[in-house]
């Protein structure tokens, strides 16, 4: 059963008329044109790079939300991107590292709510794992990232990250890991 979600809409985006009715824990229509208004989640995908020491690269966000904690790589998808393809454009943008579809292996998804412009908006995020020798040389995007570390599995504290889904991940990686699944 899906959540009942607030709706950030303040008007029909068709005809301008307010209020809208709601209809469903995700659906409101204009009363006047008949427009349905839906919120669904967005898609967006995260990269976590595991050097074969069991460290695990992770940003420091720049910019709220979670300014000044801990994340994945990662970000919204575009318009005609995959997941590997958002994937693998994020971890370029926010820290230069350069990697090709085939290191990608997927690990999981979960729901994130993710706060921007005072509106809580559901996300899908994706997760995959890229497994390297050694870790690459970074360089941070200073209007997303603040600085870029590398932790050993299990050093991280839930507390640090920004994002639930992440705090998720992190801690799947961690059993597939000690499983030796990686």
């Amino acid at each position: 059963m899906p959540m009942p979600l607030p709706s950030p809409y303040r008007h029909c985006t068709a005809c301008g008329h307010q209020p809208l009715l709601e209809v469903g824990p995700r659906s409101w229509d204009c009363p006047v044109c008949g427009y349905r208004h839906y919120l669904t989640p967005i898609p967006a995908a995260c990269a976590m790079l595991v050097d074969d020491a069991g460290r695990l690269l992770v940003i420091r966000r720049s910019k709220a939300p979670g300014e000044g904690q801990l994340g994945l790589p990662g970000g919204i998808a575009e318009p005609g991107e995959s997941a590997e393809q958002a994937c693998l454009r994020e971890l370029s943008e926010e820290v230069g590292v350069e990697l090709g579809l085939e290191a990608l292996r997927y690990l999981g998804s979960w729901p994130n709510l993710y706060r921007y412009q005072g509106f809580d908006w559901p996300t899908m995020d994706v997760f995959f794992v890229a497994r390297v020798r050694q870790m690459p040389a970074t360089t941070a995007d200073p209007g997303e990232v603040s600085g870029v570390l590398t932790l050993d599995l299990g050093q991280a504290s839930s507390a640090d990250f920004a994002f639930e889904s992440n705090v998720r991940a992190v801690q799947a990686l961690e059993e597939a890991w000690t499983a030796g699944r990686l």
